[in-house]
């Protein structure tokens, strides 16, 4: 853009009269540089983001301010007004969400815990591709994020580098959650064995 500007003032200012056909056609090789300039800033920055969106974006860490974008244009804004039960233990999800409030319910078989923001729901079934392993119900109130599978999947498709970020992203929120998990029931009981009485021997 700058070496543009430059040929469009040193052919003005060459002879007694302004070269104007070198100026057009200067200007319009500028012109069709700016659409690829914009594209540029935006994937590197992010102004214009609203404050929800930027406080969103701290939840995407190993996304570029335009992949982040470009996910966010999949995206559904949700606040329920009553509760809502996300996903079903056993149930193939049809969606991938992430908590932006306090409100949210677990259960997994007979043990329930109580989830925040920032959480993702539905990542292992995702990325394994099998049933949800455990049910999610929002109360009235929550909110939360959600994007289809359908069009999450396709625009990974478009992207390796969005398909990458994606991937890495639910790979660390699973291993997060890990940390912290339910305690799992023994799968038989443990092994009593009774020991001889140790036998004093005659003095």
């Amino acid at each position: 853009m700058s070496g543009s500007l430059f040929y469009i003032l040193y052919y003005y200012n060459i002879g007694d009269r302004p070269l104007w056909e070198a100026i057009v056609a200067s200007s319009l090789i500028a012109l069709s540089n700016v659409p690829v300039i914009v594209r540029i800033f935006k994937e590197r920055s992010t102004f214009g983001m609203s404050d929800e969106m930027l406080t969103l974006y701290r939840s995407f860490p190993n996304f570029n301010p335009g992949q982040f974008r470009k996910l966010m244009r999949k995206a559904q804004f949700v606040t329920v007004d009553q509760s809502t039960e996300l996903l079903h233990q056993g149930i193939q999800p049809t969606h991938l969400y992430l908590t932006t409030s306090y409100g949210f319910s677990l259960i997994r078989d007979d043990l329930k815990t109580e989830l925040g923001p920032d959480n993702l729901l539905g990542e292992i079934s995702f990325l394994l591709g099998g049933p949800a392993t455990a049910t999610v119900i929002a109360e009235a109130g929550c909110s939360y994020v959600a994007w289809e599978v359908s069009d999450l999947r396709d625009l990974m498709q478009r992207s390796q580098n969005i398909e990458n970020a994606v991937t890495v992203l639910l790979s660390q929120d699973i291993a997060r959650k890990l940390a912290v998990s339910f305690p799992q029931k023994s799968a038989r009981p443990p092994l009593i064995v009774d020991l001889p009485k140790a036998v004093t021997p005659p003095l």
